[in-house]
């Protein structure tokens, strides 16, 4: 079994801008992301078994979807998971139009796919207790291409490996 979804992957120099941010944020016991895990979940999969991952990444190759300009200007806490993350006061049009491909392609696989309306966002910290008061100047995150990444357990926890990406085009 693997652990799959679908994510935008945010170039170096981002990543780097959204490191700074995750810095700041200095609540005790918390468990902030590795730089290298920062990542916009478009659908996540769960997990599946090899048959179904490599036909989900067989048909994804189909996808047909403009590139995403998303600008995450607000930090928000979010209660029940007790997470962190940067979100953005607007999403594009053609965000929506990827996760609504994704989904549509995935009702062919025994996969249950989130029901709640999308909502982009970067996951900087878990087990939060609250939302960090923080200034920080907007992170703009310019996506031609989406990725299927695998969540690996390893010794020093999770890390998310990029099994294949897309380009964005159209």
């Amino acid at each position: 079994m693997k652990r799959l979804f679908f994510a935008l992957w945010p170039d170096d120099n981002s990543r780097q801008q959204i490191a700074q941010i995750n810095q700041q944020i200095t609540f005790p016991d918390i468990r902030k992301l590795i730089p290298d895990n920062l990542h916009i979940t478009l659908v996540f999969l769960g997990n599946v078994d090899d048959a179904i991952a490599t036909a989900v990444q067989q048909r994804a190759g189909d996808i047909i979807a403009p590139p995403i300009s998303l600008q995450f200007d607000e930090l928000d806490y979010w209660v029940k998971p007790k997470v962190v993350c940067l979100t953005c006061q607007r999403q594009p049009k053609a965000v929506y139009q990827l996760v609504n491909a994704l989904t549509a392609m995935l009702t062919e696989y025994p996969v249950r796919v989130e029901q709640r309306p999308y909502r982009a966002h970067i996951t900087l910290a878990r087990k939060a207790k609250q939302r960090p008061e923080l200034n920080f100047s907007p992170v703009v995150i310019n996506a031609d291409s989406f990725a299927l990444v695998e969540s690996i357990s390893t010794e020093k926890g999770v890390r998310y490996q990029v099994r294949e990406r897309w380009l964005l085009e159209g």
